[in-house]
């Protein structure tokens, strides 16, 4: 009962966005399934409050071409099939132009359906498998794959390596996941090609509650690095294990488990701690448009404490809504016309929120560079300008 009260609770919220004198003119919506109550609701709660306060600012600044834009919000849970069922309801019932799905493990049991019944599925899942539109052609993303953030994460690590007599030591600590896994093949090819030793790889599960034995196995080992795959909630406790069983390697985490939620959650364990991320952390002074969305967060939602998943949330609105303008102009709004205007983005400016975006009939990755950030006394720092590790063709869609 407690679940659905958030999903229903979220969703009439949502859908009462922009009523009263907005009420009497055309709608254009927009689905997402979010995990606001499993085990990524950390981050799935975050993303949710960015959309969720986007699209106000989207209604309040004119709408999709005067129209009321509206956000249909949907606990998935991080669950696929309370997920299918949602994405039912979101296509038959709302009869959405295209959704938004969190979940990786969602993205890829959806990715042959959404291509036959034609569905734009813009989402979390920045994993390459689903950025090659002969294969899923309706299947597009916000910024640089998990894949390529990966592979950045390496390029940093090797060329900021100063002992010539070997090569370098890395890790995968992951949980056994599609999403978890998303990244292991060319991760591991990539650092074989420029000279890094890959050891074993270390399983947590979520929700982690425990991750001392394998850090203890991950000792033996003595890896000079360790590149978490997780959320900030769980990679917290792998950080603080890590630190009470004495592992000397330096961490590095990816883009969902660094943000301004894990030092507060791991404490002492989060100093140093490197991670690589296209999202600019929350208050950016860098970031003109930084105020806005500060003013809607502190309009709208005082009390709580914002991240840079919530800046992401804006930008995946930036997206969305751009996309549907451009369909809106041209009088088709069906998910074929909304696809069309996904590839049609050119070098499109995200604010500063992430780097601009190309997206092309033959190409669905939208970036292909990421930024490495470092924690000191609780803050993201960066520690590298843009690093662009390109498209290669043999990294493509695996």
């Amino acid at each position: 009962m407690k679940k659905w009260i958030m999903t229903f609770s979220v969703l009439c919220f949502v859908m009462l966005m922009g009523m009263g004198t907005a009420q009497a003119q055309k709608v254009v919506k927009w689905g997402a399934l979010i995990d606001l109550s499993g085990p990524t609701s950390d981050w799935g709660k975050q993303q949710a409050a960015g959309q969720i306060d986007a699209a106000r600012w989207i209604n309040d600044t004119g709408g999709i071409n005067g129209k009321e834009f509206k956000l249909i919000v949907m606990d998935d849970a991080y669950g696929i099939d309370k997920a299918m069922g949602y994405y039912k309801t979101l296509k038959d019932v709302e009869q959405v132009p295209g959704l938004y799905i969190q979940s990786t493990g969602t993205a890829l049991s959806l990715k042959e359906l959404v291509t036959r019944d034609k569905m734009p599925m813009f989402g979390a899942s920045f994993t390459s498998k689903l950025m090659d539109p002969s294969k899923t052609p309706y299947n597009f993303i916000v910024t640089t794959t998990y894949e390529d953030m990966s592979r950045i994460a390496l390029k940093w690590i090797k060329d900021n390596w100063k002992d010539k007599s070997r090569k370098p030591k890395v890790v995968h600590i992951y949980p056994d996941n599609p999403y978890g896994r998303a990244h292991l093949k060319p991760a591991k090819m990539y650092a074989e090609e420029i000279g890094i030793e890959t050891g074993p790889d270390q399983i947590v599960h979520w929700p982690t509650a425990d991750a001392k034995s394998q850090m203890i196995t991950m000792k033996e080992y003595n890896p000079d690095f360790a590149f978490i795959t997780s959320t900030a909630m769980n990679a917290a406790v792998i950080l603080k294990d890590a630190k009470e069983v004495g592992v000397k390697t330096q961490f590095v985490v990816n883009i969902r488990s660094l943000d301004e939620n894990l030092p507060l959650l791991a404490g002492k364990a989060a100093d140093g701690v490197y991670g690589v991320t296209t999202v600019v952390p929350y208050g950016a002074k860098e970031v003109a448009f930084m105020k806005t969305m500060m003013d809607y967060h502190e309009k709208f939602r005082k009390a709580e404490k914002p991240t840079l998943v919530y800046c992401e949330g804006w930008a995946n609105i930036l997206v969305i809504s751009e996309v549907l303008k451009g369909a809106d102009k041209k009088g088709d709004l069906s998910s074929t016309a909304v696809k069309a205007e996904f590839e049609n983005l050119k070098d499109f400016d995200l604010k500063g929120i992430v780097p601009p975006i190309t997206i092309t009939a033959k190409d669905h990755a939208p970036a292909t560079k990421a930024k490495m950030y470092q924690i000191k006394d609780g803050k993201l720092v960066p520690v590298s300008d843009w690093i662009d590790i390109g498209r290669d063709p043999k990294y493509f869609g695996i």
